[in-house]
């Protein structure tokens, strides 16, 4: 009996059923998104009064003609207070679209947060009935600590905490100034919006404040436009920018990666300093396994739209338990590697994030892979208080913690 061909490819009537089901979902999240609601449907609480940030079992999927790409796929993880968070995996694993979606700026209908709490501690303005800011016998506008769910959120009601309470810092500072405006009145921009009663004068010293804090003359600068300067400078005037509204959290995704090397020193230490400066947290995102151990007190691995190995630096770093952990380091280039050493490469491809498998996203890839990798998915198993891995090799180990 002649051995069946594998079907490669969808026929138009399976295309027709699939965006005839994709349709109806993203109506569906559409219409939720776009729905209007009272503040206490996405008013929530902390489980950890220490963080800032809580995303948990996070699931954002993005619904095309071949199927449902599962970009995260139950993604948990915390950023504390005043802390560095670091999130390193290869391309695709979903450390941009799980930080776009703490913005709300997965592109819809397309894109959609399907499932999962996003907890932010958010210090807003007192607002009266109509919305607006309130203000006390002094004038001064006066601020209370609460709790959202930026998942559950309409789409117009993410102005209290985008930009204000958390600022992005791109990772393509040449695209991602406006050529028409010059930096002045971008800056100027963020205060207009996200101050009450701002005036243009309070804005421009609030923007020339922010360009010294980033090591920029500001009389050479707020009147020039993007064009005008090099790459390092307008990642500078980026991060002016994302902190001229004092924001709680800021998320750094691959903020270096255009930069040549030694203006990449130089905006590590600036994000450093102002760390140090700010009370607020930074949620790092990068490929580079070099810039986690400088700057991170905590690391998040992510592989195939999952976390798979997360815990302090000095874990990370010097107890490394996933098998794609110790790859990922072992593939680094150091100082102490010899001219004739092939760089170690995990061999393999990730699976297809349209029909992941059941069992252990990472099972074809594993030199250290068991029989019990062919069962489900494996669970987080705490190996430490703060040590966390997503592997059937250490399921004994989370009985003894």
């Amino acid at each position: 009996m002649a051995k069946e061909k594998t079907k490669n490819y969808l026929s138009g009537k399976e295309i027709r059923a699939i965006s005839k089901a994709n349709a109806k979902e993203m109506k569906r999240l559409e219409a939720y998104k776009n729905r209007k609601a009272d503040e206490s449907e996405f008013l929530s609480a902390m489980k950890d009064d220490e963080n800032i940030l809580e995303i948990e079992d996070l699931h954002t999927f993005f619904f095309t003609e071949q199927g449902v790409v599962k970009a995260v796929n139950g993604v948990s993880y915390n950023v504390p207070k005043n802390a560095v968070v670091g999130v390193v995996g290869e391309s695709g694993c979903g450390k941009s679209v799980t930080s776009m979606s703490v913005m709300r700026l997965i592109q819809g209908p397309t894109g959609q947060i399907v499932d999962g709490s996003i907890r932010f501690k958010s210090s807003d303005y007192k607002r009266d009935k109509k919305g607006n800011p309130v203000a006390n016998a002094n004038g001064e506008f006066e601020t209370e600590e609460k709790v959202y769910d930026i998942a559950k959120m309409p789409i117009h009601e993410i102005h209290r905490i985008r930009g204000k309470q958390i600022a992005m810092i791109f990772q393509e500072p040449m695209t991602s100034l406006n050529p028409v405006f010059t930096i002045g009145q971008q800056l100027d921009e963020v205060t207009l919006l996200h101050v009450p009663g701002a005036t243009k004068e309070m804005a421009k010293a609030k923007s020339e404040d922010m360009l010294r804090l980033v090591g920029i003359i500001p009389e050479n600068v707020y009147g020039a436009f993007p064009h005008e300067l090099s790459g390092g400078m307008r990642q500078r005037v980026m991060i002016a920018m994302a902190l001229a509204a004092e924001p709680r959290l800021i998320i750094a995704d691959e903020p270096t990666t255009a930069l040549d090397v030694t203006i990449q020193a130089q905006i590590l230490d600036l994000l450093q300093d102002i760390k140090n400066k700010i009370d607020g947290s930074i949620l790092l995102i990068t490929h580079d396994l070099g810039v986690i151990a400088e700057m991170a007190d905590y690391v998040v691995v992510m592989y195939a739209g999952k976390v798979i190995e997360k815990g302090t630096v000095f874990e990370i770093f010097q107890d490394p338990r996933h098998p794609y952990t110790i790859g990922l380091q072992k593939s680094k280039p150091t100082m102490t590697l010899d001219d004739n050493t092939e760089l170690y490469n995990i061999p393999g491809n990730v699976p297809n994030p349209i029909n992941m498998p059941s069992h252990c996203y990472f099972k074809e890839r594993c030199a250290k892979c068991t029989a019990k990798c062919s069962g489900e998915y494996p669970g987080m198993v705490q190996v430490s208080p703060t040590h966390f891995v997503a592997c059937h090799l250490y399921d004994e180990e989370s009985n003894n913690v």
